[in-house]
């Protein structure tokens, strides 16, 4: 995956001037409009072949020996919805999903499973800007010996390029000293389209293409759905002061699924032989702050510290339960709305992975998308 990764941000982060129209009224060469491309080097800027579209998706095609993968981020604007989606195949482990965004809500594919969720504050994002914004835009070191495409070496290598003016269509074909490199450029000024780099041992390939317009349309299929519970990530701190037995949770910044509090409930107790939760006390988290005892005389003191103030189970908020019990204290939130425990607190829960996948993969992406006109 890193040579993926890498090439995307490659791609994403050479912003050095911009193409006009005006550069390439004179040339009629593809040789020559190449060679102002590589000069310019804002024909890679994925974020402007993209720009003004009403959809686009974003497929980046992975081999290398027995691991093969695809990750798709797309947004259409014309319905609001967005999308982040990975296969990856391991031998014979695989990873399918797809996460749809949209607002207020979050639909996601497991398999052959749907799920939807909702989100209390909408939050839509645009995937490019998010990885743009994930892996920053001042550079990076000189790439490593695996990277497939390093797009600095461009000016070096001997290009063959064919340019169909009635398509506006450029076809560039070179060979460095591990890979053979494909690009396919369309418009005027010329912006990528898809870039190809297949290893000449041919043990490895990557692919990304760039799909826009209706080819790139988004819709999420009239299916029964089980509801979702709010993915909560965040970290766990277990003490024990002066005889009492504290356990604190502190969801994390930039969690994405923020819910009302009033759905939500802390389950607190001690876990039995298999993992489960045996309850002792419920906490709504609408209560801010709880004082009970049990039927042992002992204290139990729940506390809710709203970080932001909005209402919400939200990033930096912190949940904590103090007792003096001898019980080997634990909890786990509650949705009520879901009528489930969210998958992070299920004991070898398969879908906990999944949902530390979707927070490491989404967190930090720029929370807003803006419409279209």
């Amino acid at each position: 995956m890193r040579p993926v990764v890498v090439l995307l941000f490659l791609l994403l982060s050479i912003l050095a001037g911009c193409l006009s129209a005006e550069d390439f009224a004179e040339a009629e060469d593809g040789e020559v409009l190449f060679d102002i491309a590589i000069d310019n080097g804002d024909a890679w800027d994925l974020i402007r072949t993209v720009d003004g579209e009403g959809a686009y998706r974003i497929i980046i095609e992975d081999q290398l020996d027995q691991v093969a993968s695809r990750v798709v981020v797309g947004v259409d604007y014309n319905v609001g919805i967005s999308q982040v989606s990975m296969y990856s195949q391991v031998g014979n482990e695989t990873l399918d999903f797809d996460l749809f965004e949209s607002e207020g809500e979050f639909h996601v594919r497991i398999a052959d499973e749907w799920y939807v969720g909702r989100d209390s504050v909408s939050h839509s994002f645009d995937p490019l800007v998010g990885l743009d914004s994930t892996f920053g835009s001042q550079g990076i070191p000189s790439p490593g010996p695996s990277l497939p495409m390093d797009s600095t070496e461009f000016p070096s290598l001997d290009w063959r390029v064919t340019w169909d003016p009635s398509v506006e269509q450029m076809v560039a074909v070179t060979d460095n000293a591990s890979h053979q490199l494909i690009l396919e450029l369309r418009g005027s000024p010329p912006v990528l389209v898809k870039a190809e780099s297949y290893s000449l041992d041919g043990l490895s390939s990557t692919v990304l293409e760039v799909v826009t317009g209706d080819a790139a349309s988004i819709s999420i299929p009239d299916v029964e759905m089980e509801r979702m519970p709010a993915p909560i990530s965040g970290q766990i701190r277990l003490d024990v002061v002066d005889g009492y037995r504290i356990w604190e949770y502190t969801i994390a910044d930039g969690f994405r699924w923020e819910v009302d509090v009033n759905e939500m409930e802390l389950h607190a107790g001690a876990r039995d032989s298999e993992g489960a939760l045996v309850i002792e006390h419920i906490f709504p988290l609408e209560s801010g702050h709880l004082e009970t005892s049990d039927s042992n005389g002992d204290s139990w003191t729940f506390d809710h510290i709203d970080l932001d103030e909005d209402g919400y189970l939200s990033g930096g908020d912190l949940v904590r339960v103090t007792t003096n019990s001898t019980i080997d204290l634990d909890a786990a939130f509650y949705d009520e709305w879901a009528e489930a425990y969210p998958e992070s607190f299920l004991p070898a829960s398969p879908l906990a992975p999944l949902v530390l996948l979707f927070v490491a993969m989404l967190r930090g992406l720029r929370p807003k998308l803006q419409g279209r006109d």
